[in-house]
């Protein structure tokens, strides 16, 4: 139902649900789970909508319906331990790390979804993993076993359209390319959304899953309700793009080589590996752009790209991490002339910038062509670079990445992970300390990676179909 009204001399539509309307922010892997595990529930779809800044298929990867995560290379990393800390709110993380698996799978073909259910365990094997284990003892480094089911970003893509094509013939709505700019409590209970250009929607229910780029949304958004909040860690580094042989003894064991350092105190890990990948940029606005890595399967590019991440923790007196980590970014993007920076291992090394001419006598050409050659210690923090150049010493060891410290390897910047701040108490279904409003993603900071934002979404789905058809 939808009521026009005046006010401050303009016409406002409000959109109202006499029977209690389910309202997403956010059209990412954890909002879409949302409204699916919602409408399977029970919850009539008419009653759920779903409202995403972006286009259905966004330019930025960090906007637009499927979000970050499921536009990318789509890795489901089937662990409970790894992609965030949903297991400290939620009981049976093993049954719903199944139901995630079924939500992806069960949006493909009989014949294609067997062949990839096929997959579980394949880089989970005991002995290779003891092999690459004893390797890191060696190299003072941690392996993180995990098992993992590569969808590929062709595949993740095409879930992500039938997940829409599910949504919509249902009956939800999407509301596209729609910005929140606030939500506060309604008069008459409930929740009461304003977006830009006017629109205003009533909620029953209001699950806030606006992913990594709208942190900042986010932070405004518990500080109006006066909601308690508590800041993460923030990961910065660069994204490594080598020689798919580097990888490929541990590619072809594990897929994505999660790879944990202790150095100078500070934590550092691999991230997001894209076998046979390319790297590409994600843009959180205007002048604030990141990279990023996928794989394609169709497509090998003889290349593997991975994160190179420094978690930091910034505590009292700061009070604001995350404006940190996007100064980095700016800074980064700044010295590229609002370009990613590409560098040259060696010069890296050398503590010299690399110039087009480096680039030319380097043993591989980056995959990303707008990056531009520089320094990336120009933009990262003293300790950051000692840390990264120290682990990215010792993955270059026996029965590792051998090789990885050479001409054959480049360093891209910025390359940073945002995700800082998430009300300080939830409950087991993901709400705050206000009453049917629930909290989701990577963006409030409970999650780190496209399996738990997936799950966070069905717990929050789940609780509010059970009210509303209760």
């Amino acid at each position: 139902m939808r009521v026009a009204r005046i006010n401050a001399g303009r016409e406002v539509t409000r959109i109202v649900d006499p029977n209690g309307r389910f309202v997403i922010i956010g059209a990412g892997p954890a909002g879409i789970a949302a409204a699916i595990t919602a409408v399977r529930e029970g919850l009539p779809a008419e009653r759920i909508t779903i409202i995403e800044k972006g286009a259905r298929h966004d330019d930025s990867r960090v906007s637009g319906f499927g979000g970050a995560g499921a536009n990318s290379d789509g890795k489901l990393v089937l662990e409970s331990e790894i992609g965030g800390e949903l297991a400290e709110h939620v009981a049976d993380m093993p049954g719903l790390l199944e139901e995630v698996l079924e939500l992806y799978l069960g949006f493909l073909g009989p014949e294609e979804s067997a062949r990839y259910e096929q997959m579980r365990g394949r880089f989970r094997d005991a002995q290779a993993s003891e092999q690459i284990q004893r390797a890191c003892i060696r190299a003072g480094l941690e392996y993180v076993p995990a098992d993992i089911i590569p969808l590929g970003t062709a595949t993740c893509r095409r879930i992500v359209d039938r997940w829409y094509d599910f949504l919509s013939e249902r009956g939800v709505q999407v509301l596209l390319g729609t910005r929140v700019t606030a939500f506060d409590a309604a008069d008459d209970g409930g929740w009461l959304l304003h977006c830009e250009g006017g629109e205003e929607l009533c909620a029953r229910w209001l699950l806030a899953a606006p992913g990594r780029s709208g942190h900042q949304f986010l932070v405004g958004a518990l500080e109006g309700l006066g909601l308690d909040s508590v800041h993460g860690p923030i990961d910065i580094g660069v994204r490594v793009e080598t020689d798919a042989r580097v990888t490929e003894a541990l590619t072809e064991a594990t897929w994505e080589f999660k790879l944990r350092g202790l150095i100078e105190g500070e934590r550092i890990r691999t991230f997001c590996v894209c076998p046979q990948g390319s790297v590409l940029v994600e843009r959180y606005g205007p002048d604030l752009l990141a990279v990023n890595g996928q794989t394609r399967l169709e497509s090998p590019t003889g290349r593997t790209n991975f994160a190179v991440l420094h978690t930091i923790n910034l505590d009292d007196p700061c009070d604001c991490p995350n404006e940190y980590a996007q100064l980095y970014i700016r800074t980064a993007s700044i010295l590229g002339a609002r370009n990613p920076i590409v560098q040259t291992w060696p010069k890296f090394e050398r503590r010299r910038r690399s110039r087009a001419g480096d680039l030319g006598y380097a043993f591989i050409r980056p995959t990303l062509e707008r990056a531009l050659p520089g320094d990336i210690r120009l933009a990262l923090n003293a300790k950051s670079c000692r840390v990264i150049e120290a682990f990215m010493r010792a993955l270059d060891s026996d029965g590792l990445l051998e090789g990885l410290c050479s001409n054959r390897t480049l360093l891209y910047a910025p390359e940073a992970k945002l995700y800082t701040v998430r009300p300080a108490r939830l409950s087991e279904h993901l709400e705050s300390e206000r009453a049917e409003l629930f909290f989701a993603g990577d963006g409030s900071g409970l999650t780190r990676g496209l399996v738990q934002a997936s799950a966070s979404g069905i717990v929050a789905g789940r609780e509010v179909a059970r009210r509303a058809t209760r």
